[in-house]
């Protein structure tokens, strides 16, 4: 996660705690505001990591698609070459998925905030 994250959600979570206790309508102890602070704190940071897209790099399954078609495209590459096949629709298309691999590896890691957020 983003390092700068962290104490945004750390805010969050004491804002969210402080008017917890306040409210006159909430059961809620001011000795269990830090239990009750890391409860809210679990639950924001999976949606402050998708919203900003900061989930690491290991834990998107648009990274991992985009390697397994990275991974295909050179292996029908390597298989062509090594078979000696010199078909232009084999090469053409391994180097697209290729293209296309690495192309979604870039936007991936270049988009800010998921699409349609």
């Amino acid at each position: 996660m983003n390092p700068l994250l962290v104490p945004i959600i750390g805010s969050i979570a004491e804002k969210v705690v402080d008017r917890l206790i306040s409210a006159p309508a909430v059961p809620v102890a001011r000795v269990d505001a830090p239990a009750v602070r890391e409860e809210v704190a679990a639950v924001v940071k999976p949606v402050i990591e998708h919203l900003t897209n900061n989930e690491p790099w290991y834990a998107s399954r648009v990274t991992w698609g985009a390697i397994a078609t990275i991974l295909s495209g050179l292996s029908a590459l390597i298989m062509a070459a090594a078979n000696g096949e010199p078909s232009i629709e084999i090469y053409a298309t391994a180097l697209t998925g290729i293209g296309g691999g690495f192309y979604t590896l870039y936007g991936r890691w270049k988009a800010r905030k998921p699409l349609g957020a």
